[in-house]
């Protein structure tokens, strides 16, 4: 049996559960150890002034995390203050195109957020009733929301770090919302003010009524133009004309209009003090996408994401020089937010992305990262370009060669013989990394499974560590993560300093703590970084724990054997059919989308029937050659008309049925009858801003379609 690369935690296993798995440095303490070496107040008074001695050495007792982060937050700042830190591409209207990355500093933003922060709370006690006392004591006493709605952009970042400097609270919000959401989030929240991109101002404006809290806008673009700032245009389709009437209709609606330059000009000549949080204040709510109804909003503290931070740039690879990342995974996730909170931990840079996802390898490449956050479908993305002018090439003398360069470079990264190879480098590698970034070392993903042979194709042909891992929002979006060393696929790694997971028995599903040769159940997190309560609802919150303080995810491991943790299911969506056979059509769509030709997919069945049915988004790429070669066509056809070609439909029924017997799935998880959609899910608003398909909404748009094909 394999070494485990986890800690079981001795005589932790009871009846239905498997044992506490830890990772091998929290074996015997679950504290998590300074970052930067910061580890003994002795260094905290070699390299602090006094008063930040006296504050970091009563926040010492109570959160060890947040002593570690805040410190290197000010030695980001005090050792490195002309380091860049946050930077985006100008857009040039004349030549219609986005030039080089322009960044500002460490010390500049300190600067910004400061006065941004002070200028917040002067113009919300402006917009306060002037006869209320309390209005204004709140106000005063802070721990009160702001909202930021907008792409990621330097102007997020600068709210986001502004807001703690006053104790003030972050809403994220998606860009995709649509009005009912956010109409709801900000009510919900009871957010008085919104900072958000100039073209979402309209969209709060036109429900203002609808919106009783909200009662300052502040537009990160300029409402007027500068003309002593070059860069200070209004973008596009906006106008003078169009602020000026942006303005009349906010003051005919009694809402303060301001852009991010007048707010910062307010907190400049209004200074304020820094009054910093304490740990267990809350950092920001994050509302989850909404799958299956209303969102929640996860109340996550300083506590939580320092934690997060710290474990997450602990893992991180380098020399402890600054790395740098191209911003681009959505800041209202998890998963976006910590990464940059991590990479300010080595005083690294971040740099925004034009805003255009198809852009996304213009800004990497003019930006050169050494760090890239990824997602499975975008790296299979990446795969597929870069595979198909190598080991799937059309040249056979290419493809050859291409496919031993790889074969030998796989083998040398499972031997321990590193990423690099002296020749096949030279002759394909140096090239396929320069795609992305000739400066690229590390590349994380998570949020759904991604196949071995693509893992390992894009690890040697972008000579980087590529790091699988597992978290959500509630957990700070970190549970588990592969170490620097680990080069295996189809797991999710160990868990991460300070955190602890088991398993439980799920027997509906069939999954036992007491299955062999690996326990499967339900994953139970615990740890500084799980959130402390959905925003106002205590229900939520008490069905989120059990056994006390364990957060169960709703998802289904694997406790492989060696040691690490595989997802392999979803609790939470699963039905049953007539027969009483459960289905987990997470598992059965995964399965499925493996095929070349299929793109998206939507596995359902009535309880009252006894076999699935799916809704088949094709891959125009893939699908279009193949199924116009089907119906005997020597050029492309369109794509709503192989859709509706009883051949096509029934040879990719014939594909889906062969990949799901290849994947050993039950016969009644096999699906019997298949619908192929030439829109994508996107089209009709059945994705939530992470990509996840919205269950109950794609089963009431295809309502009538299931039922056709049940009664077909």
């Amino acid at each position: 049996m394999a070494t485990s690369k986890s800690y079981a935690v001795p005589d932790s296993a009871i009846q239905g559960y498997s044992p506490i798995l830890r990772n091998p440095d929290s074996a015997h303490s679950l504290e998590i150890e300074g970052f930067d070496g910061v580890n003994t107040l002795y260094e905290i008074f070699a390299r602090s002034n006094l008063f930040t001695i006296i504050v970091l050495f009563f926040i010492s007792f109570i959160c060890a995390e947040l002593l570690s982060y805040l410190f290197s937050l000010i030695l980001a700042v005090r050792n490195t203050p002309d380091s860049d830190y946050l930077g985006h591409r100008p857009y040039d209207p004349v030549s219609k195109t986005y030039l080089p990355y322009v960044f500002q500093t460490y010390s500049q933003i300190s600067d910004r957020a400061s006065n941004l922060a002070a200028g917040l709370i002067a113009l919300r006690l402006s917009h306060s009733d002037p006869t209320s006392d309390t209005e204004k004591s709140a106000i005063l006493d802070r721990k009160w929301a702001v909202a930021i709605y907008s792409l990621n952009r330097p102007e997020w970042a600068i709210t986001d770090k502004a807001l703690p400097t006053q104790s003030l609270y972050s809403v994220a919000l998606y860009d995709t919302l649509g009005h009912d959401s956010m109409e709801y989030i900000l009510n919900h929240s009871e957010a008085s003010i919104v900072v958000c991109s100039l073209d979402k101002i309209h969209k709060l404006l036109s429900q203002i009524d609808r919106l009783p809290h909200l009662k300052i806008i502040v537009s990160m673009d300029p409402l007027s133009y500068d003309s002593e700032k070059s860069s200070s245009f209004i973008p596009s389709p906006f106008n003078s004309r169009s602020t000026t009437i942006l303005k009349e209709w906010a003051k005919s609606k009694n809402v303060g209009l301001y852009d991010f330059h007048e707010v910062e000009k307010v907190g400049a000549d209004n200074h304020l003090t820094h009054h910093p949080p304490a740990p267990s204040d809350i950092y920001t709510i994050l509302y989850t996408s909404g799958t299956t109804g209303v969102p929640k909003g996860a109340v996550t503290t300083h506590r939580n994401y320092a934690s997060a931070a710290v474990v997450a740039a602990k893992r991180a690879v380098g020399d402890n020089t600054p790395n740098s990342m191209v911003s681009y995974l959505p800041l209202a996730h998890c998963y976006g937010r910590n990464s940059e909170n991590s990479i300010i931990l080595n005083s690294g840079s971040i740099g925004y992305y034009c805003g255009d996802i198809t852009k996304i390898l213009e800004d990497t490449r003019a930006l050169q990262p050494t760090i890239f956050t990824g997602v499975p479908r975008l790296l299979t993305r990446f795969y597929d370009a870069l595979s198909a002018k190598t080991i799937n090439s059309s040249n056979p003398i290419v493809r050859s060669l291409a496919q031993l360069a790889t074969s030998q470079k796989i083998n040398n990264m499972h031997a321990g013989l590193g990423l690099e190879h002296f020749l096949w480098d030279r002759i394909f590698f140096n090239k396929t990394q320069a795609v992305i970034s000739k400066n690229l070392k590390f590349i994380s993903t998570g949020s759904a499974p991604i196949e071995s042979n693509v893992l390992n194709f894009l690890r040697v042909s972008l000579k980087s560590i590529i790091r699988d891992g597992y978290g959500m929002t509630e957990t700070s979006a970190i549970v588990l993560a592969q170490t620097m060393t680990d080069f295996t696929a189809g797991n999710s790694g160990i868990p991460f300093e300070g955190m602890e997971v088991r398993l439980r028995d799920v027997p509906e599903m069939n999954y036992l703590t007491s299955d062999s040769p690996c326990m499967r159940g339900e994953l139970l997190v615990r740890g500084p970084t799980i959130f402390s309560c959905y925003y106002k609802d205590p229900v939520k919150t008490e069905e989120a724990f059990v056994d006390g303080n364990w957060l169960a995810t709703g998802d289904i491991a694997r406790i492989n054997e060696d040691g690490t943790i595989s997802i392999i299911d979803r609790k939470k969506s699963i039905f049953k059919l007539s027969q009483g056979e459960y289905v987990a059509p997470e598992k059965v769509e995964n399965i499925i989308t493996r095929n070349p030709f299929v793109l998206q997919c939507f596995v359902h069945g009535y309880s009252y029937k006894n076999y699935l049915v799916a809704i088949v988004v094709p891959d125009p790429d893939q699908f279009i050659p193949w199924a116009s070669k089907i119906m005997n066509s020597s050029e492309p056809l369109p794509i709503a008309q192989l859709a509706k070609n009883k051949k096509v439909i029934d040879s990719l029924l014939a594909e889906i049925t062969a990949i799901s017997k290849e994947s050993n799935l039950a016969g009644f998880e096999i699906v019997k009858k298949v619908y192929i959609e030439p829109a994508s899910f996107e089209s009709h608003g059945l994705l939530t801003p992470t990509l996840k398909l919205k269950r109950f909404d794609a089963a009431k748009h295809y309502k009538d379609i299931i039922t056709s094909l049940y009664q077909s």
